[in-house]
C-alpha cells in the first residue's frame, strides 16, 4: 500500500526575527514545495498538520514561515525535522513516478527478463540520477538513470533496463 504522506524536506535552521525557518527541499524542484499550503510533522500518533503562511526559494533552500510559530525560538523547535506532504498535494506528470513507490521493486534486464536485483536508492549523480541496485550476491551497482539503460517503469511489476556489458557481473 503507497504511504499517504511523502517526505517533502527538513528543516534545517532559523531566519531571521520573526519565525522563519530555513527548509532544504527534498522535492524534484522547489516550485513544488512553495506550492504547498500544509507540510507534516509525523508524530507518535501519526501526523500533526503544519498551515505554511508563506514559502519561497531562498539560495539553494526554501524559507518558510508555519502558522503559530512566530519567533526564532518557535521556529527552532523545528530544526532538524523532517516534513512531508500528502502525496495528493505534489502533482505528477504521467509517466513519472514517485520514488517512495519505486524503492524496493526489482530491476529485471528488458530482453532476457533476467533480475538483476533490487531498487535500493536513488542518488543525484553530476549528469543524471543515479539507481542504487543490490545483487542477488549484496554487490551495490549504480545505473545512470537515462533512456538509454531504464528502457521502462512499471510500478507493478519492476524496472526494466539495457545495462552495459559487464555491469551486473558478479566478480
Amino acid at each position: 500500500m503507497k504511504n499517504e504522506y511523502l517526505e517533502a524536506g527538513k528543516f534545517c535552521g532559523t531566519h531571521g526575527v520573526k519565525g522563519d525557518i530555513k527548509a532544504e527541499c527534498w522535492c524534484d524542484n522547489v516550485k513544488v514545495l512553495t506550492g504547498l499550503h500544509t507540510v507534516f510533522l509525523k508524530t507518535a500518533a501519526g501526523y500533526r498538520e503544519l498551515k505554511t503562511e508563506r514559502c519561497v526559494p531562498f539560495k539553494d533552500l526554501v524559507l518558510m514561515h508555519i502558522a503559530g510559530y512566530d519567533t526564532p525560538e518557535d521556529a527552532a523547535a523545528l530544526k532538524n525535522k523532517i516534513f512531508f506532504a500528502k502525496r495528493e498535494d505534489i502533482p505528477l506528470p504521467e509517466g513519472r513516478f514517485f520514488i517512495a513507490d519505486l524503492l524496493g521493486l526489482d530491476v529485471f534486464d528488458e530482453d532476457s527478463k533476467e533480475k538483476y536485483g533490487v531498487l535500493t536508492d536513488v542518488l543525484d549523480g553530476a549528469a543524471s540520477q543515479l539507481y542504487e541496485i543490490r545483487t542477488p550476491g549484496q554487490k551495490t551497482v549504480y545505473l545512470p538513470v537515462v533512456p538509454q539503460f531504464v528502457i521502462r517503469i512499471d510500478p507493478e511489476t519492476g524496472i526494466f533496463i539495457r545495462p552495459v556489458k559487464g555491469l551486473f557481473d558478479e566478480d
